[in-house]
């Protein structure tokens, strides 16, 4: 062994020995960043690491609160592993030395804590006593038995015991538990406590270790899978390929739960060494580097010219798909055209053409891909006009037994469940289910690093759906966009727009959506629920369902439309409305038509539609909107004002309601005048603030009022309070 090799184990034998900060699985650190500056405050931390951290700490928030407070920035926030042990707090201290008996020998407390779970028989070894000793011994408070398995019986005391123990201690509990399974006949995990238990590297643990991980990795189990691999690594010689095996190993296992700054490292580290690996290293490098930086690498210096493996087209296919998913879609062909001289299953890259061809907004056919295609289609489907379909899709698909072409991660890796998860809440969402949607997400972000997925298109989506049924943006949609690992331009104008409305302030809102219309910020990979019932018109600048496009043009239609005619108008409206089958996106409609014919004076018709988009915001469980419409029928039954005498104040609140409703019917110049008009400006007047004749203004004037249906400023004015009334 040479120089290099054995320096390497020293560390953590020092680590053993507790000279050194010791790591958990090897390699997994609480450390703080390199700067030593934590830009998260303590309480911020992603949610399914709040929730795994309570888990251990059997929900005791002090221990939580503790916990997170001693872990550091890019643990809390789920780029790295949660280390193991975790850290020895207060709270936990207190617990073991209230609950453990003194007299018990702590390597065999120990033992048991590092064991968790297993056969009677490991038990007995441990312990040195029959079942039935046991249970009557001092060891029975700790451990439960049933059906030939026992298991540590207290989730926070196990995770005290473990804190506390000692890197000397933990060395001589290996090395119990390795005798005890191999008398108990498993020789897989008294190899792996062997290699814990050793405290010099020993490259003949590397191969069966990493072999171990990669079927602990299929089976679901990251933990194990992470801990084999990392242990892989601490004992592989450096530069070989074996070490580099080990590497991609570990990688593939930090990909899997999401933790992007350990994956990274790793994966970059496996294609620093050449070999047989190279390929394989840089498909994981592609969707590691995206997921940390927010950003697709490009092909250039990654695939070589002569590049043939299936890693290499992996590689190719990753790039593509990420790309199109962040909008970039001239990096998507980039990708493609790399991939294109390789070797691909016709199926797959036909599937995978077809995908890009959707997030580019075009249209494309595609067939159910089984596999690595199961979200695509049922996305898809639900592009197509059936979320429901898309959504049997997802449930039909065995989610066991497939994977995601992008990711090419096994299907029970925390990130692939986290895909899934993300697709099935926008599912929801296209099919009008919005309460039901939020739920979802909020139960898969306390399980799953969430938002990661789809460019974070679940941070967006939080947000969306917190204001639609909340009213505002809550704590979820706060910790997945502190928690993300790449800064995200946002979509800021057009939440404080939403919840400017949704609280009455219309005014307020048509400011925001008009500086969301001048920014034009970058798209999201799929059209989310807007504001586009006040403010400038937008085309849509993501793909989005045929229920949400045939709203969005009937809501235009709405706000178009001229006094002269407009019960026709809005008859004809109300009916095309009925083959909307998204009760969410249907109710939008109807909620902008009840204040259309409130603001022409008829109230029976307004109060019909108002109360049919009551009825359906319930059925989609948009509560926040529902209370909009509540507050709007409130104003129709109360007494109402400007329908004789005009109010001669017009402030400045109604002079905007008026120009972001309005603007859809006036020319600009018409515009001004009519504002101008309302606040009781004379022709002359106007004139003179706009620079030209009283004949032009007359001019204006006259289309003003054919457009508005109305024939006089008095009649203008009042229209003008209306509006402000009841939008």
């Amino acid at each position: 062994m040479d120089g290099t090799t054995r320096a390497r184990p020293a560390v953590h034998d020092l680590a053993r020995r507790g000279i050194v900060a010791d790591v958990g699985p090897r390699g997994t650190r609480a450390a703080e960043p390199a700067d030593g500056h934590d830009p998260s405050p303590e309480g911020v931390a992603a949610p399914h690491v709040r929730a795994a951290v309570s888990a251990a700490c059997a929900g005791d928030p002090v221990a939580v609160a503790e916990v997170l407070a001693a872990l550091g920035a890019e643990c809390r926030r789920g780029w790295r592993a949660l280390p193991d042990p975790l850290p020895n707090v207060p709270s936990l201290a207190a617990r073991s030395r209230s609950l453990l008996p003194p007299d018990l020998d702590p390597d065999r407390v120990l033992a048991l804590a590092l064991c968790g779970r297993g056969p009677l028989s490991v038990l007995h070894a441990i312990t040195g006593g029959s079942a039935d000793r046991i249970v009557s011994s001092r060891f029975g408070r700790l451990v439960e038995a049933h059906g030939g398995i026992f298991r540590f019986s207290d989730a926070a005391l196990r995770t005290a015991v473990l804190a506390a123990s000692t890197a000397s201690v933990r060395l001589r509990a290996h090395r119990l538990l390795a005798a005890a399974y191999a008398t108990a006949g498993d020789p897989d995990a008294a190899l792996w406590h062997r290699a814990r238990g050793s405290a010099s590297g020993d490259p003949g643990f590397v191969e069966p270790l990493v072999a171990q991980s990669r079927v602990a990795l299929r089976r679901g189990s990251l933990s194990r899978a992470w801990a084999h691999a990392e242990e892989a690594v601490a004992h592989a010689r450096s530069g070989t390929p074996a070490h580099a095996a080990a590497l991609l190993c570990a990688g593939h296992a930090a990909l899997s739960g999401g933790w992007v700054v350990d994956a990274l490292e790793r994966i970059e580290g496996a294609r620093r060494i050449d070999g047989a690996h190279r390929g394989d290293a840089t498909a994981a490098y592609v969707l590691a580097r995206t997921l940390r930086h927010g950003v697709v690498p490009a092909p250039a210096g990654l695939i070589p010219g002569d590049a043939t493996s299936q890693g290499y087209r992996s590689a190719a296919v990753r790039g593509a798909l990420l790309s199109a998913e962040r909008g970039d879609h001239r990096r998507s062909a980039a990708w493609l055209a790399v991939g294109a001289g390789m070797e691909h299953d016709r199926g797959e890259r036909s599937a995978l053409q077809a995908w890009c061809d959707v997030l580019a907004g075009g249209s494309s056919t595609m067939t159910a891909g089984g596999g690595s295609a199961s979200i695509a289609h049922a996305l898809y489907l639900g592009l197509s006009g059936d979320p429901r379909a898309g959504l049997h899709a997802l449930t039909e698909t065995d989610a066991l037994e497939t994977e995601e072409i992008c990711a090419g991660l096994p299907a029970r890796a925390p990130m692939h469940r986290a895909r899934r998860a993300v697709a099935e809440v926008l599912l929801h969402v296209w099919a009008g289910r919005i309460g039901i949607a939020l739920d979802l997400l909020r139960a898969a972000a306390d399980e799953l690093p969430v938002a990661l997925p789809f460019a974070g298109l679940a941070v967006a989506l939080s947000r969306r759906l917190e204001l639609a049924v909340d009213g505002r943006v809550g704590a979820l949609s706060r910790d997945l966009e502190v928690c993300l690992p790449w800064v995200r331009e946002g979509t800021g104008f057009v939440d404080r727009a939403l919840g400017a409305f949704l609280q009455g302030r219309s005014d307020e809102a048509a400011v925001h959506m008009r500086l969301w219309s001048d920014r034009c910020g970058p798209p999201e990979p799929f059209a989310l629920p807007g504001l586009d019932e006040i403010g400038p018109f937008g085309a849509p600048r993501a793909p989005e369902p045929p229920d949400a496009t045939a709203a969005r043009l009937l809501r235009q239609r709405v706000r178009k439309t001229r006094t002269s005619g407009w019960r026709d108008e809005l008859d004809q409206i109300a009916a095309e409305s009925r083959g909307i089958r998204s009760p969410f996106e249907r109710a939008r409609l109807e909620a902008l038509l009840g204040p259309a014919c409130a603001v022409r004076g008829d109230r029976s018709r307004a109060v019909r539609h108002l109360r049919a988009a009551q009825s359906l915001f319930d059925e989609s469980g948009a509560q926040a909107w529902r209370g909009m419409v509540d507050r709007r029928l409130r104003m129709l039954d109360a007494p109402r004002h400007g329908t004789g005498r005009a109010r001669d104040d017009v402030s400045t609140p109604v002079l905007e309601v008026c120009r972001a409703t309005w603007e859809t019917i006036l020319t600009a110049r018409e515009l001004e005048v009519a504002l101008l008009m309302a606040q009781g400006c004379t022709n002359r007047e106007i004139a003179l603030a706009l620079h030209v004749s009283v004949r032009t203004v007359e001019v204006h004037g006259g289309r003003i009022f054919a457009k508005l249906g109305v024939r006089t400023r008095h009649e203008l004015t009042v229209l003008a309070h209306r509006t402000e009334q009841h939008l």
